[in-house]
């Protein structure tokens, strides 16, 4: 799924995208409603102080005059005085547990959030975690789910800070002065629709730098991944270019939204200066003439301030917003995409015994263009078969089908008599041990490496499945031995090594059912030898299915299947499929050919190391 598709598909109101958010915020609901009570007595206190200072004018100005004693004026001086100074305490220290708290909560809630990304991406199928790049889910998991958690650590409680404000202003000053309140309303529809003008032009190139920063991230992942290829190539220069184009798109876009607010900022600086200027204008005469007391004057000068303040905040918080519902947009789209079909009702066995039918399979991964044509083939329980074929014949789509990878369009696949979408896939991968021709080592020790970190698994267990498969010595002469560490993909393995190790790895859970995909493809005609030696001893594990490219590996196999653009053109033992000669015969007689050829470079080498 690229992301213009993304922006197509979701085009999700703010307010109900936002709000499919809040599950996530409610086991927090009631320290975080208490922290938004706390934060509206922390902004009412602000507020307020304008108004104590009215009252402090008004007296002074009423002691100047002879309208009130000089102890009376002080009484009431001390009296306002302490009163806004234990406000203002309180209001520092209630600002101090509102944004510790919420910050807090707002950590906990996006925590949650991230675990149920990162487990929805886990139960993704195959097909949709193919729609998008890797660098792609890193961003959803990491950036998209931290710029979300500003929804609640800044954009509801600025929010709320900023609404109370404006009607605290407004109604105090329609309080006091009356006609002054009618000046603050005319401005609030003009502010408003320049905001709204703002946030519709800032949203487009907020999602164009979102988009900008996926795709980096992807192209990122992908090269540092291949690093050694883009060197070995010399191909620096090419992608120094192409880093420098997508750096560039998101300068670009970056650009064109900081723009808008070199332009936004100056026009609402513009409107507050305006009002203050027609305060002026009006209020100084309606001072000096005694209609408007110097109390109220201030009051008015400094709400005007104020005044400006909370829209301005709502206004900047614009450039917030964008990011969370560029972020929750993003989000939604991954939780949305297709899960692996699995019935946690479905059937659950501690083990196989092995049957395996395919009848009358076809498959696509296109509509329209078929991989498999009406498949059929039975493997008895406990039995060794094997797919040859040319490369794109459809062997590794077997495999991929029988661990439920992908579901066939028509046709059944049965395990022991039992349709496999029956089966619960946690049981159906419990039971098949899956080799690949890729294999991809998590970082770690080598014990941990073949246990995938489980610590259920002994360390008796971890060397007995090395034994089986014959990597035990290997290991042994490592310095570390099976504490040895193993970099990043196993990067300081062989690709021989890497193998046996995945072998092991897979022989340790003690599969019923154990299937290999090309595992031997990477492997040297030594490092074979003893692979070859290690599929005998494991054939008493259960049913056995290999598909491979060197004949050699699976010329003992009880059933070998030819497949040939998508049909099974044959099948039989070794023996009986030479006597055919049909296509087996003719891959058997080429790869002889090699075979001989292969074994006299390695000979000639042998003999160069010798001298």
């Amino acid at each position: 799924m690229n992301d213009e598709r993304e922006e197509r598909t979701y085009s999700i109101r703010d307010l109900s995208l936002l709000k499919s958010f809040y599950r996530y915020l409610r086991p927090y609901r009631v320290p975080f409603f208490t922290m938004m009570a706390l934060t509206l007595f922390v902004n009412a206190a602000f507020i307020l102080e304008p108004l104590i200072f009215r009252f402090l004018i008004n007296a002074l100005v009423d002691y100047s005059g002879g309208a009130a004693t000089a102890e009376q004026t002080v009484e009431t001086a001390v009296l306002l005085i302490l009163c806004d100074a234990l406000l203002m305490v309180l209001a520092i220290v209630g600002v101090y547990f509102v944004n510790i708290s919420l910050k807090k909560i707002g950590q906990k809630a996006i925590c949650d959030l991230r675990q149920d990304v990162f487990e929805h991406i886990l139960s993704l199928s195959t097909s949709s975690l193919k729609r998008m790049p890797i660098g792609s889910f890193v961003t959803r998991v990491t950036n998209d789910t931290q710029n979300l958690s500003l929804a609640f650590t800044d954009i509801l409680p600025t929010l709320l800070r900023s609404v109370l404000s404006l009607t605290m202003i407004l109604v105090l000053v329609f309080v006091y002065t009356h006609l002054y309140g009618f000046l603050f309303l005319a401005y609030l529809p003009v502010v408003f629709l320049l905001s709204a003008l703002f946030r519709r032009k800032a949203r487009i190139h907020y999602r164009g730098e979102k988009k900008a920063v996926s795709l980096m991230n992807a192209f990122l992942s992908e090269n540092f991944t291949g690093i050694a290829l883009v060197k070995s190539n010399a191909k620096e220069e090419r992608m120094e270019r192409l880093f420098d184009e997508r750096n560039d798109e998101i300068y670009r876009h970056f650009l064109k939204s900081q723009n808008l607010f070199a332009l936004f900022y100056p026009s609402m600086y513009l409107l507050q200066m305006s009002c203050i200027l027609i305060l002026f204008g009006f209020g100084i005469p309606m001072a000096l003439s005694g209609a408007l007391s110097l109390g109220d004057f201030n009051m008015l000068y400094s709400y005007s301030g104020q005044f400006f303040g909370p829209i301005q905040q709502i206004t900047q918080l614009m450039n917030t917003l964008q990011q969370v519902i560029s972020s929750a947009e993003r989000i939604d789209a991954v939780m949305k995409m297709e899960e692996e079909e699995d019935d946690k009702e479905g059937i659950d066995v501690p083990s196989f015994r092995g049957e395996v039918v395919f009848s009358h399979v076809s498959f696509s991964y296109v509509e329209g263009q078929e991989v498999l044509h009406d498949v059929s083939f039975r493997i008895p329980a406990g039995k060794t078969a094997a797919f040859v074929g040319q490369t794109g014949a459809g062997k590794s789509t077997i495999i991929s089908l029988l661990t439920r990878t992908y579901l066939p369009q028509r046709g059944e696949i049965t395990i022991d008599g039992v349709d496999i979408r029956r089966y619960t896939l946690s049981c159906l991968r419990r039971n098949i041990g899956l080799m690949l021709q890729d294999v991809f080592l998590f970082t770690g020790t080598v014990a941990e490496t073949i246990s995938l970190k489980d610590e259920g698994i002994a360390k008796e267990e971890i060397v007995a499945a090395a034994r089986e498969v014959g990597a035990d010595k290997a290991i042994d002469s490592l310095p570390g031995g099976y504490d040895e560490k193993v970099l990043e993909r196993g990067e300081n393995f062989s690709a021989g090594a890497r193998q046996l190790l995945s072998f092991a790895r897979t022989l340790v859970y003690r599969p019923s059912m154990i299937l290999l995909d090309e595992a031997t493809a990477n492997i040297d005609t030594r490092t074979e030898k003893t692979i070859q030696d290690s599929l005998e001893r494991i054939r008493k594990v259960g049913t056995m299915v290999i598909v491979a490219h060197r004949l050699s590996t699976i010329r003992n196999a009880d059933l070998i299947f030819v497949v040939d653009k998508g049909r099974i053109a044959e099948e039989g033992d070794h023996q009986a499929l030479l006597q055919r000669r049909g296509i087996y015969y003719n891959l058997y007689r080429l790869q002889n050919m090699q075979n001989r050829l292969d074994h006299r470079e390695e000979t000639n080498e042998d003999s160069n190391q010798a001298l």
